[in-house]
């Protein structure tokens, strides 16, 4: 541990270790998550979560924690122990869901008697993200805010009307499809620092998206407009992403 994780120590009281026989580490790990996310005024019920509930945490992996602000849901994340030798993150496969924002390491030292947030990976891939995160990839502690901060303009649906309105020209708009944007522009905002970059990044993985969603029958057409870098489609779609980022800058703002 350096000197900046002792900083962000959570220390676990005598009440919280009781459990520890219950709950394991799992849940002692979504308590540490939810004191920290406590300090800067974001709502959470760590006793929700599967890991604390006695028949669900026998019979999956998970240690969900649903976030709120204002009692207005920003989503759910995954709060996962991780060794303090460990060279990775390892998510678990029940973990990969629609609703997850953020998988956050979590380690505890020998006697459970504190925990600290090392880091975190955005939800970056809905249905198949990389279950392996190395270590020394995981964003900052600090980033779980920004993420935070980030989730809950997104949540209002009018902001992503332009965008759903250029999906429906292409493939079907599904509720999985809006969380799996979402997640994109997320990952696009927060591993990217530039504008153009930011929107590089967010179109490709959209572009992307609309193909796995495009009926078999018109995928080679719709591969084919990607693959032509004037196409007026490429630049509306860039053009529509521009407007998204601004919006979203303003409501952050």
């Amino acid at each position: 541990m350096n000197t900046e994780q002792f900083g962000l120590l959570i220390p676990i009281p005598a009440h919280i270790r009781q459990h520890i026989q219950t709950v394991g580490v799992r849940g002692l790990a979504v308590w540490v998550v939810s004191r920290y996310l406590d300090r800067y005024n974001y709502t959470s019920d760590f006793q929700q979560s599967s890991a604390w509930n006695p028949v669900l945490r026998v019979l999956t992996e998970l240690a969900d924690l649903e976030i709120k602000e204002d009692n207005k849901s920003l989503g759910i994340v995954e709060c996962i122990p991780i060794a303090a030798d460990a060279d990775s993150l390892e998510i678990p496969e029940q973990a990969v869901m629609d609703d997850r924002i953020a998988y956050i390491a979590v380690e505890l030292n020998a006697e459970q008697t504190w925990g600290t947030i090392i880091g975190f990976t955005p939800a970056l891939k809905v249905k198949s993200p990389k279950l392996s995160i190395a270590r020394k990839n995981l964003l900052p502690v600090e980033g779980l805010l920004d993420l935070l901060e980030m989730a809950e303009p997104l949540t209002d649906e009018s902001l992503l009307l332009e965008l759903k309105t250029y999906w429906e020209t292409h493939a079907t708009w599904s509720d999985e499809q809006r969380l799996t944007i979402i997640a994109q522009l997320e990952r696009a905002l927060l591993l990217q620092s530039k504008q153009p970059r930011q929107i590089e990044s967010a179109a490709q993985e959209i572009e992307a998206l609309i193909s796995q969603s495009t009926p078999a029958g018109q995928r080679e057409m719709a591969v084919k407009s990607r693959e032509d870098a004037e196409s007026q489609e490429r630049a509306e779609l860039r053009s529509i992403l521009g407007r998204l980022f601004e919006s979203l800058r303003k409501e952050l703002e």
